[in-house]
């Protein structure tokens, strides 16, 4: 799929819809018209993109719904699967967002 302001690359407009504010991987491709499955490839390449220009690319974690554990050591944008420390599946999505 291509985004839907058809005059700016995929990934110029996820890092134009990160800088509006705090936005979830879902958020993010209502936003620009993709599969929420191809964000995180996308999100790798945007890092670096932004770190060359001086931006970070900030993620509050990804959250256990079940006992609270945060993945703040998490360095793939993918979902996790299980929690590590009570096995469930109930994850809270991260958010992600431009900072200077």
């Amino acid at each position: 799929m291509v985004p839907k302001d058809r005059s700016l690359s995929v990934r110029q407009a996820i890092i134009a819809c990160l800088g509006e504010g705090p936005k979830t991987m879902r958020d993010v491709s209502k936003a620009v018209g993709i599969m929420e499955k191809d964000i995180p490839g996308h999100l790798e390449s945007i890092e670096k993109t932004l770190k060359n220009q001086g931006l970070h690319l900030v993620c509050e974690p990804f959250r256990c719904m079940s006992c609270g554990y945060v993945f703040k050591d998490r360095k793939k944008f993918t979902r996790p699967g299980r929690c590590p420390q009570c096995r469930q599946s109930h994850i809270e999505n991260a958010v992600f967002h431009v900072k200077e």
